[in-house]
């Protein structure tokens, strides 16, 4: 179900600043229609993480599903951009009960010697359903018009509904465990250190994903290099699934040598191709560049599995959904803000935004060497016992 939900949501990527444009609004709005998605998912993911138990966690994902596969088909058939940004909004409300849900279950059912390579296969089946989405999403809308893929992303959902039904069975809380996280556990979580720098590396891998990869990239294909939707989507599929290949890779070194050094690392090298790609001339060298970018980012590896590493069992609810509200803030915010820095539409886009969005990267980064990694210290602890 993983797959088909991924799948769905990256199909509408090579689509969705072209379909918002064919409203007649600014490049602003279109950041501002991306970042629609997730602003919803940051009011909900902390609720979600925090009643997901006290409610059960497979109708919460049933709840999700439904409501995403109804918003998409509104979604696709829009009759202007004020219909599509509500659509839009309630696909974040949909994705946030189901995405912070299926997360903390499968890192609470995953054994802790082996949580990186579990929560990587999990993220890999994302993955695996991002890396044939945009192709996907290009070839239909080529043929049958911009909003044809919300209606191919509403399909995807409903079928992962039915999965939920028929195979997934409810995550119980473990005895002596509170079914609700309470107002003071969340508040603890806030102002750990630790957990603080993990969701700031999270952001930063956000604005790659939304604010490069989903906004600038589309918008320097179109204005830059005059490309089609097709072939952008094509290009996107073969950067995810350079990041599928090294995230499954990544996953059970990060469970070896400790989540540290591949996350931070991640980050830098991003900051990097970043850079590289206003000198982009042509559709191959984008190739090339995104292909990079796709093995840069599934090098950082599970980041939810650092946040199960340094928290227990009561509080992982309500952590992964901070963790994710976390991720989300970048997606609400590079998406608008990048455009915006970008200029007009029909304008050649500059090197500015991707400037702006590599010293980010590299900003919130940098907290993560100041906090602990219990993998790499049990590493360390074992090998000094011999």
């Amino acid at each position: 179900m993983a797959f088909f939900v991924m799948m769905g949501v990256s199909i509408i990527s090579p689509v969705l600043p072209a379909y918002a444009l064919g409203f007649g609004v600014s490049l602003g709005l279109v950041g501002l229609l991306i970042s629609a998605f997730a602003v919803a998912r940051v009011l909900l993911d902390i609720p979600a993480g925090m009643f997901a138990s006290l409610v059960g966690m497979k109708r919460f994902m049933l709840l999700g599903l439904i409501i995403i596969a109804i918003s998409s088909i509104a979604a696709g058939l829009a009759v202007n951009y004020e219909m599509l940004l509500t659509a839009r909004i309630m696909e974040g409300v949909g994705s946030a009960l189901y995405t912070t849900t299926s997360i903390t279950a499968v890192s609470r059912l995953a054994p802790e010697g082996s949580r990186g390579v579990h929560l990587s296969f999990y993220i890999s089946m994302f993955l695996v359903g991002t890396s044939f989405g945009p192709a996907v999403g290009g070839f239909v809308a080529d043929h049958f018009g911009l909003g044809a893929p919300f209606l191919v992303y509403g399909l995807c959902a409903a079928v992962s509904t039915l999965m939920v039904v028929y195979w997934i069975e409810d995550v119980r809380p473990e005895p002596g465990e509170a079914k609700i996280i309470t107002l003071r556990q969340l508040g603890s979580l806030f102002v750990r250190l630790d957990l603080l720098a993990i969701n700031l590396a999270t952001i930063g891998i956000f604005v790659t994903r939304q604010g490069i990869l989903n906004t600038m990239v589309p918008l320097f294909s179109k204005y830059n290099l005059n490309m089609g939707e097709g072939t952008l989507g094509a290009i996107l599929t073969v950067g995810a699934v350079c990041n599928l290949v090294t995230m499954v890779l990544a996953g059970r070194l990060t469970d070896i040598y400790g989540r540290k050094p591949f996350l931070f690392g991640s980050i830098v090298l991003l900051a990097l191709l970043t850079l590289l790609i206003p000198m982009v001339t042509d559709a191959l060298g984008l190739t090339l560049i995104l292909m990079a970018i796709g093995l840069t980012i599934g090098l950082s590896g599970p980041i939810a599995a650092w946040i199960a590493d340094v928290c227990v069992p009561a509080d992982l609810g309500g952590a992964m959904g901070l963790f994710r509200t976390m991720g989300d803030l970048g997606f609400v915010i590079a998406p608008i803000a990048l455009a915006s820095i970008a200029g007009e539409a029909g304008s050649p886009i500059g090197t500015t935004p991707f400037l702006v969005a590599a010293v980010v990267m590299v900003l919130v980064g940098l907290p993560l060497l100041r906090i602990k990694d219990p993998v790499a210290e049990k590493r360390k602890a074992s090998a000094q016992r011999l």
